[in-house]
């Protein structure tokens, strides 16, 4: 093992260390075990670890669950799989990872199940193992220890069928969410550097794009640039790729992707890589023509002053968004600056000014606390003029210091001179 990964590892083991340190505080006197599902393998889609067992445990296995003793030794339970499953999927681990990891052993669900892999339903007897030792934690009297929200419903499943086997277990799960989520909103100096690059994936992804928009071409010309480079960068699609032309530019989260690039109209292109699972969240609005017109411009250069408008106000302290709070709160702030700019917010500003970004790209952390030093955000203001066919919106990502926000995206062009350069010189233009 080189020697990032083994700060990886020794990062991760430090995170358990305060998770474990959190719940002994948080329910002093409170015994048991922490239990973190993996995610599970979708038939249509690449296999995307669960992003709390990858932030405490990192291996790349589906359907496997970490079993840790609040005061005591961890493994790992793992399906009982009817064949060989080395013969058809690569397993992530051996013991020398699990043991670089501090997992003592793999422990078997219980009876076999058939087949190389599993979705999150199973009988009482393929989970007879787990239940049986589940059974023995509630009649001692200790508590078992694990995420019930910000896991994806193939979790959530699974769960529904450990509180069916086992019914006393509902009186003795702990929700630790918040507990997660509180650990993974700071990020450290490596998952920075891993942002970092999911960024500049996501820049060279802008480039092919704008190199690609132009009349002629379609929607789904700019989403095929943009993922080639994602996988020819060795990274995933954090989320499903927007690039709405015209019309499309005013629906949010529009990813048909397949119309045609209309002549002298605008097309929003909202994408991010994820590289070794942490994501980035970089919107650029780009002229099918190549150049603005002068009401494109305005709109445009209202879009990006709230932007800059917005970054000079975060800081430590401030809220993303605080109803009770609106002198102080981001997202107040914004439809504030555009209302003086003559705009009806809640038509054509419908969405928030930002989100946390991290393990997953509406990352977890609480809008209920100020940002704090340590948190990744975005700042992303919007127009969106449906009886125009114009939408305009400009979205970066923020890391929160001491005395306010360091845009990590600068580098990617987002003035109007510079995005008509940028289109110009792209080198995927003919």
């Amino acid at each position: 093992m080189d020697v990032l990964g083994i700060n990886i590892v020794a990062e991760r083991i430090e995170r358990q260390k305060k998770l474990k340190d959190l719940i002994k505080k948080c329910h002093a006197g409170k015994d048991g075990v922490i239990l973190l599902s993996a995610g599970y393998e979708k038939e249509r889609e690449q296999f995307y670890q669960e992003s709390s067992f990858e932030y405490f445990v990192g291996l790349q296995e589906s359907a496997v669950v970490l079993w840790q003793e609040l005061n005591g030794s961890a493994f790992l339970y793992s399906p009982h799989y009817g064949v060989d499953r080395a013969a058809w999927l690569p397993i992530s681990y051996d013991e020398e990872r699990l043991a670089t990891l501090e997992i003592e052993s793999v422990e078997l669900f219980g009876e076999k199940i058939a087949g190389y892999a599993t979705g999150p339903f199973y009988t009482k007897e393929s989970l007879s193992n787990v239940c049986a030792h589940l059974e023995r934690v509630c009649k001692q009297g200790n508590f078992i220890f694990m995420p019930m929200d910000d896991v994806s419903i193939e979790v959530k499943i699974f769960i529904e069928q450990l509180l069916k086997y086992v019914p006393k277990l509902v009186d003795h799960i702990i929700d630790i969410a918040p507990l997660i989520a509180q650990l993974r909103q700071k990020k450290s100096q490596q998952e920075l550097e891993y942002m970092y690059h999911a960024i500049e994936i996501t820049g060279m992804a802008h480039q092919a794009a704008s190199g690609v928009i132009k009349k002629g071409n379609s929607e789904s010309d700019v989403q095929a640039a943009i993922e080639y480079i994602y996988t020819e960068s060795n990274a995933k699609k954090a989320f499903a790729s927007v690039v709405g032309s015209g019309i499309n530019s005013t629906i949010l989260h529009y990813i048909d992707n397949k119309d045609r690039l209309p002549d002298d109209e605008l097309v929003v292109v909202d994408i991010g890589a994820s590289f070794n699972h942490y994501c980035a969240d970089i919107t650029r609005t780009y002229p099918v023509s190549g150049s603005f017109s002068q009401r494109q411009k305005k709109v445009y250069q209202d879009v990006l002053d709230t932007q800059e408008y917005v970054a000079e106000c975060a800081k430590p302290g401030v809220y993303l968004n605080n109803k009770n709070e609106p002198d102080n709160s981001l997202n107040h702030l914004a439809h504030e600056f555009l209302k003086k700019r003559g705009y009806n917010v809640e038509k054509e500003f419908p969405h928030g000014i930002g989100h946390f970004v991290g393990l997953d790209v509406h990352d977890v952390g609480d809008y209920s606390v100020p940002l704090a030093v340590g948190d990744v955000i975005t700042i992303e203001p919007g127009i969106y003029l449906r009886e125009e066919n114009l939408g305009v919106r400009i979205e970066d990502m923020y890391w929160v210091v001491k005395d306010g926000v360091i845009c990590l995206s600068e580098e990617i062009p987002k003035k109007i001179k510079d995005v008509e350069r940028f289109m110009k010189e792209s080198h995927f233009t003919e």
